[in-house]
């Protein structure tokens, strides 16, 4: 049973327990046709050794007394001989006349039941199953939970089903305490209610249908295979609208009808109302149900039996499979009558959708009133937007109209996440649209679309060559198309494309200025940072953003991050993510992803690991759930190098694999870049350089083919001139380096210059130059740390600089600069580099290091890092955390993690003792 194998494993232990002659009982508890009886079926086959007794429960039976013990003595009737007399009597008269007792009495024959049983089971175990145990009739129910409380030492298995849809549900003539214990079935995980849904459907579904579907099943197995069965071609395709609500079949209607038999018929009547609303507000359903002439008080039955329930201030089904039986049992005039109501009740998108319902035909009235609520619903729910756009093209009498619409629909579902549907929907109004204009904005949409799922190149290239026809009547309309086409560029790892198209756009749009200007100006600088002219990229960026949209500015703190603008990067950013409610990225959760994807980038380069993690996490969430497949890999790729840096390699797998997936799968070849890259880097912190070697290699190939050489986003030279040298291939390193440095002085960056200085101290080192030429260039290095915040890169020339020393000889100075790194690994959590400072500290000579990092006789702010000594010093002058935080643009978090680490190598306990024993003018 798919699904099911926990409770399949309850089942066995029972039967397993029961032939080793300690038995027991289980009660299966579920709604209806969550698959009690499959269960119950599939326990008859698990033990062929045990003899199985089958009853089941009937409305039929229900009131006739002993009707349920009737099925048990005539199944074991042939052990009847080997009763006792006293036993034996009562159950030879139910089982010929059908009655308990003697004058027609009602108390069951429990003990005498009991003994049955056990004279069944004394020559192999038994099985005794009752399905649909609520509908027996109370004296049998009574005898049979006699019995359960009594075989702990027989070989017998009592196995139930009942239906009980809450927790807090009391079956219709149960107990209140049964003795036997309950198995609750629960609806199947999403995976496996896809599977069956899928192989249940009589066509291929699309996804948005499998959704639509899903959430109505609410993972039930019965809806799950009865849901899809009546669904033509088309509907399965996503072509013709399942209906709202989809349309049962008949074995779902007579599964779930009978949960309405206990409700009064004005109830069952009323209940047609909120049936065909769907969900409404309560005042609203309450003027409907007067206008249609049912009692103010009709459907308190209803929520008192749980049919119906308040959620939010809306009236609602419990289940909704109850809801749609309820829709389509009454008639088509019923109904007719009922959307009439609620179109005099309602107002806004809920009444668009009941005029609709009722309009005799097509009719400019009907589709504007629904495209108007498909725009109110926009931003808040794309799906239903999509839904209510397509129904409003197949209202309007005009072939244009329609086109236009369906397009508008696409656009919906494409932002809804749900893309599959988008190409029929552009077929259906490409064939209808006539007009040059409409058509073009078609392809376009159609073109984005093939960008998404199949190749940004192509959407590139169509989106260049509708831009050039435009460019002379529509240049602002060319300039957008020319700059989402180098965006698409970009994605596919082509800079040289990317900058032709955003080149252009700047053409187009520097003349007349505004928001589209600024926004070319940006895409301009980043495609010339991406290839490592920096000095051009800046000169573009030396003006304030004035008005820019929210996308704009995500897309300048990008370029100012890589430009090592850090603080006006974080300013932008978290005014989006964290200032005013009307400043802040919300509704949009693609940008509000990438947003939180270049603050993570930037927390990573600066030393804020926990800040990074934090904003990282939530980026991949949020991309995830919108389907934004660039944010989505560029996530994981910042998630994976903070996996490879701290040495998790499970997790950095884990999350490099899923990357490698969505690039292959979208063509994002710049993401499968970076992904080598941090494969190299992990490789690197265990020692692995050959390994290194080939991952940085294979970065190289890939940046050098796509024409991207900004340090930022193809950080993979001086790793790769590192595992040269640790490998023995000086020549190679030699040769890299050159070309390194060359690039290095073109994007004027320090923290890459400083690098470089890194890397050629390494190589003099090789060389057996003099320790002045070696020294002089790890000094270099350092003068350019000092300029850039890159705390973690500092951290490794520190750690080389040690090694370097205890090499020389000069043990005391080696340890100085590997305490230093040491420190730092160890408050970012880089568990391979902390080990290596470690064990060349050991190599000194230094057998304990002080805890935190720091060595004996080394001055105490000397200990801290350099984010922790900026802390230190703004807390000591009196700052708060929220005051630092924002000083230096982290989170209040981490500096509360810092903070503490300060606390701990000075040996304080408070802001006070940090103020008398740090001096600010040491930070």
């Amino acid at each position: 049973m798919l699904g099911r194998i926990a409770e399949i494993s309850v089942l066995v232990r029972l039967l397993q327990e029961t032939a080793a002659g300690r038995g027991g009982g289980v009660l299966v508890v579920g709604e209806p046709g969550i698959g009690r009886t499959h269960l119950l079926h599939k326990a008859l086959t698990l033990d062929a050794a045990a003899r199985a007794v089958l009853v089941t429960g009937s409305v039929t039976e229900s009131r006739l007394a002993g009707a349920g013990l009737h099925q048990v003595v005539q199944a074991l009737r042939d052990q009847l001989p080997r009763v006792p007399a006293a036993q034996r009597d009562p159950l030879e008269r139910l089982l010929a006349t059908g009655r308990l007792g003697p004058d027609g009495a009602d108390q069951p024959p429990a003990a005498a039941m009991l003994g049955l049983l056990g004279v069944a089971a004394a020559c192999r175990p038994l099985l005794l199953a009752v399905d649909d145990a609520h509908l027996l009739d109370p004296p049998s129910l009574d005898a049979l939970l006699f019995v359960g409380r009594r075989i702990a030492s027989e070989p017998i298995a009592l196995l139930l089903t009942a239906i009980r849809r809450h927790t807090t549900e009391t079956l219709r003539g149960w107990p209140a305490v049964s003795g036997v214990p309950e198995l609750r079935l629960g609806p199947l995980d999403p995976a496996d209610a896809r599977t069956l849904l899928r192989s249940s459907a009589p066509h291929p579904l699309r996804r948005h249908v499998a959704e639509r579907l899903l959430a109505v099943a609410e993972g039930n197995p019965l809806a799950l295979t009865e849901l899809p069965v009546p669904l033509t071609a088309a509907q399965c395709d996503g072509r013709q609208p399942l209906g709202d609500p989809p349309v049962p079949t008949d074995r779902l209607r007579l599964r779930l009808l009978p949960e309405l038999d206990p409700l009064p018929a004005t109830a069952r009547a009323a209940l047609l109302v909120p049936a065909v609303a769907g969900q409404i507000p309560a005042a609203e359903l309450a003027c409907a149900l007067k206008r249609l002439g049912h009692a103010p008080d009709a459907l308190v039955p209803a929520e008192e039996h749980g049919v119906l329930a308040e959620q939010q201030g809306q009236v609602v089904f419990r289940d909704e499979r109850l809801r749609l039986v309820v829709h389509h049992a009454a008639g088509a005039a019923r109904r007719h009558v009922v959307h009439q109501a609620l179109v005099g009740t309602l107002s806004g998108p809920a009444a668009a959708r009941h005029l609709a319902a009722v309009a005799p035909g097509p009719g400019p009235a009907v589709a504007d009133a629904l495209e108007a609520a498909a725009r109110a619903v926009a931003g808040v729910d794309p799906g239903d937007s999509a839904e209510l756009y397509e129904r409003a093209a197949s209202f309007t009498p005009s072939d244009e109209d329609a086109a236009r619409l369906l397009g508008l629909a696409a656009a919906s579902r494409q932002q809804a996440g749900t893309p599959d549907h988008v190409p029929a929907l552009l077929d259906r109004a490409l064939a209808l649209a006539h007009t040059p204009e409409l058509r073009c904005e078609l392809l376009i949409l159609l073109a984005r679309h093939q960008g998404r799922a199949v190749s940004p190149l192509a959407t590139h290239r169509l989106l260049r060559a509708t831009a050039v026809r435009l460019s002379a009547d529509q240049p602002s309309r060319a300039a957008e198309l020319l700059l989402e086409a180098a965006e698409c560029a970009v994605r596919a790892a082509d800079s040289r494309a990317a900058l032709g198209s955003a080149w252009q756009a700047y053409r187009l749009t520097r003349p007349r200025g505004g928001d589209l200007a600024e926004s070319a100006a940006v895409q301009l600088a980043r495609v010339l940072a991406l290839r490592g002219q920096s000095v051009q990229a800046r000169e573009l960026l030396l003006l304030p953003p004035a008005g820019a949209s929210a996308v704009t500015i995500v897309a300048r703190a990008e370029v100012l991050g890589w430009l090592e603008e850090y603080e006006a990067a974080l300013t932008l950013l978290s005014r989006l993510l964290d200032g005013r409610p009307q400043d802040r990225v919300r509704a949009d959760a693609p940008l509000r992803a990438a947003a939180l994807g270049s603050r993570a980038w930037i927390r990573m380069w600066t030393g804020d690991w926990p800040g990074a993690r934090a904003d990282v996490t939530e980026a991949a969430g949020c991309a995830g759930r919108a389907r934004a497949v660039s944010p989505l890999a560029q996530s994981l790729v910042l998630l994976g190098r903070l996996e490879a840096a701290q040495g998790r390699s499970v997790e950095c797998g884990i999350a490099l694999a899923r990357a490698t997936r969505v690039a292959r799968d979208h063509g994002l070849d710049l993401v499968l870049g970076q992904v080598a890259a941090t494969e190299g880097l992990l490789a690197m912190g265990g020692g692995s350089y050959e390994k290194a070697v080939t991952c940085y290699e294979r970065a190289r190939s890939l940046a050098d083919g796509a024409g991207i050489e900004h340090p930022s986003v193809a950080p993979w030279a001086a790793n790769l001139i590192e595992a040269y040298l640790r490998t023995g291939r000086t020549a190679e390193a030699e040769s890299e380096l050159a070309r390194h440095e060359d690039g290095v002085r073109r994007s004027g960056l320090s923290w890459a210059a400083a690098r470089g200085a890194r890397c050629r101290a390494l190589l003099l080192e090789t060389g057996r130059f003099g320790h002045g030429a070696v020294e002089a260039a790890f000094q270099e290095a350092f003068e350019n740390h000092a300029r850039g915040r890159v705390v973690f890169e500092h951290a490794r020339t520190l750690l080389c600089h040690g090694q370097w020393l205890r090499r020389e000889g000069r043990s005391a100075e080696a340890r100085r600069s590997l305490s230093r790194a040491l420190t730092v690994f160890t408050d970012l959590g880089a568990a391979p580099w902390s080990k290596v400072a470690h064990s060349e500290l050991r190599a000194t000579g230094m057998r304990k290091p002080r805890r935190g990092g720091g060595t004996t006789g080394e001055p105490a702010p000397e200990r801290l890092t350099e984010q922790e000594r900026r802390i230190a010093g703004l807390v000591a002058e009196g700052a708060t955390n929220k005051e630092a935080a924002a000083a230096l643009f982290l989170s209040p978090k981490t500096v509360e993690f810092h903070l503490g680490n300060v606390y701990r190598k000075l040996g304080v306990r408070s802001r006070s003792q940090l103020a008398r024993s740090f001096r600010p003018a040491q930070a």
